[in-house]
């Protein structure tokens, strides 16, 4: 069953509650919150008059950002983890003629520990920043099951184009290599060992993309997943089989002009010596790949102030905070059925019923315009009459229930757990940007959606899916969906047949005429020939 579904009809899980302050799309910059103990006295801080109003209390910001060392990371605004690639020297290349073994030195940056995926590249083309990807390209891009998925049928451009979304850019060669191979250069992401199916997506081991953090066993230096195999990965770089290559420049950029741009990694189509971390290849900017994706860096990753709320984790966690949760997950399985038939008076009509299987749980939707619910009228709500017109099409989605313990469940770094949710601390960022549909709520330092922008916003991490009010890591939480357009059948009034008084049942015998209207009008051009012989009218000439 083909299960399709509107991205972002699941990711849109949770409401963010506090206020609207401006106008969407706007930020708003603070001045620093002067301590209450030494600052002097002023209009905000004196006692209201009966004919004043008390300055709202603002909650304090460390202004302290994430740490720039080894194993530092931070969950940013679209959900992604950034891991930290602090600067210096590396050693980049292989006995390649276009990338030859030598040492380069880059400064810090940070870097999606993941591959973009489906859910994030949708969300910057449902607020229309992005342009959906190439649709032959990308197949698992409109798909429930693959929200998680890294998003493919993308151009450079396109790539380009998420990143500044995020106030990020894309990698350089140089940034790319480093986070696959550490400091020290090591031949693959994982070390020096060769590759196998447990470390990577490569050579058909799964014969399409998985998701983006399944192969933890293979993740870099840095802590970065699929930096080998999945897909492969737009760089920043003009390609040039020469550039810096005998005199290597700090943060080398690639070169100003080329006609192709640069591709590192592999892909699940690649076999074991494109998996080499050291390996390059070039493609046209125009052109795109099913097995071709992106990641981005990012240089201040507070620039964002952080979701006033984000949902729970439950489960391991993607970053394995929580081994012993283990979650259950039951989701059940949907599916359409249709009865084409005709009424008496030859007009074609479908019965479209809605089913699910595999319950409880027992909840599921569904939708069909154009169409009559209930026909019977004995409280079928889930079963259709359709008639040929504007219908459809039919589309349904199941429900899932997680079980787990009250405390299998943790919020990201610097949120505290309140009820069902976490609510930002007020710790470790200075940010007052918000994403598009969004505004910055200058009481509580975080960013909410904005009233009636039809935008709420799912932050779960990269790698984990919304479901049922948390973030989960398990690839059995995925919900079952199902689309299909409604099929009408060919209603044709019968074959008559005229036959001579008093001739008989039997042609040879008694014989029989041609219709007075014809073959062609009784059998609305069905069977336009007349046949003496069988005393019928066939589709072909006797």
């Amino acid at each position: 069953m083909k299960r399709r579904i509107k991205l972002f009809s699941l990711i849109i899980l949770i409401s963010l509650v506090f206020s609207a302050c401006n106008m969407p799309g706007e930020t708003t910059a603070t001045e620093p919150i002067p301590d209450p103990a030494t600052a002097p006295p002023s209009a905000a801080t004196q006692p209201p008059t009966a004919t004043e109003t008390a300055a709202p209390n603002l909650i304090s910001v460390d202004l302290a950002g994430p740490q720039m060392t080894l194993g530092s990371k931070y969950t940013y605004v679209d959900g992604t983890v950034l891991v930290a690639v602090p600067g210096g020297p590396f050693i980049m290349g292989y006995n390649f003629a276009d990338n030859p073994k030598r040492e380069v030195t880059i400064g810090d940056f940070w870097i999606y520990s993941t591959k973009v995926t489906n859910s994030q590249y949708a969300l910057c083309v449902q607020l229309g920043k992005c342009s959906p990807p190439k649709s032959e390209d990308s197949p698992t891009y409109d798909d429930s099951r693959y929200i998680k998925y890294p998003v493919t049928g993308v151009t450079y451009s396109q790539a380009a184009d998420y990143c500044t979304f995020v106030h990020g850019r894309l990698p350089t060669e140089a940034e790319w290599e480093k986070t696959a191979r550490g400091p020290e250069g090591n031949l693959f992401p994982w070390g020096d060992g060769g590759p196998s199916c447990n470390l990577l997506n490569y050579k058909f081991c799964v014969s399409k993309t998985t998701w983006v953090n399944q192969y933890k066993d293979g993740v870099s230096y840095y802590g970065a997943f699929d930096m080998s195999g999945n897909t492969r990965e737009w760089a920043a770089d003009w390609y040039s089989p020469t550039y810096n290559v005998e005199s290597p420049v700090p943060d080398p950029l690639g070169p100003e002009l080329g006609e192709k741009r640069s591709v590192r990694g592999s892909s699940y189509q690649d076999s074991a010596d494109p998996s080499l971390s050291a390996h390059r290849f070039s493609l046209d900017p125009n052109q795109t790949l099913p097995d071709l994706g992106f990641r981005c860096v990012v240089e201040d990753p507070t620039y964002f102030a952080p979701w006033c709320e984000q949902l729970i984790y439950v489960g391991a966690g993607i970053d394995g905070s929580q081994p012993n949760c283990a979650p259950t997950i039951k989701c059940n399985d949907v599916s359409i059925s249709q009865a084409p038939n005709c009424t008496e008076n030859f007009t074609p009509y479908t019965i479209v019923t809605f089913n699910a299987a595999n319950i409880p749980p027992d909840s599921f939707s569904y939708e069909l315009a154009g169409c009559s619910q209930d026909p019977e009228g004995n409280g079928s709500v889930n079963k259709f009459l359709c008639y040929p017109g504007d219908v459809g099409p039919a589309t349904t989605t199941g429900s899932c229930t997680v079980t787990s313990s009250d405390s299998c469940g943790s919020c990201p770094a610097n949120y505290n757990k309140v009820g069902d949710t976490c609510k930002w601390d007020g710790s470790s960022t200075g940010g007052a940007a918000c994403l598009p549909g969004s505004t910055f709520d200058p009481v509580a330092q975080c960013c909410t959606s904005n009233p009636g922008f039809g935008t709420d916003f799912g932050v779960c991490p990269a790698g984990t899916y919304p479901l049922d009010g948390a973030c989960v890591d398990s690839p059995d939480a995925v919900l079952d969906t199902a689309i299909q357009d409604v099929l009408f059948g060919k209603c044709s009034p019968p074959v008559i047949v005229t036959r001579i008084p008093g001739g008989g049942d039997d042609p040879n015998t008694g014989g029989c005429v041609e219709p007075a209207d014809g073959c062609r009008k009784i059998t609305g051009g069905q069977a336009p020939y007349w046949n003496p012989a069988s005393c019928s009218c066939e589709s072909a000439p006797p």
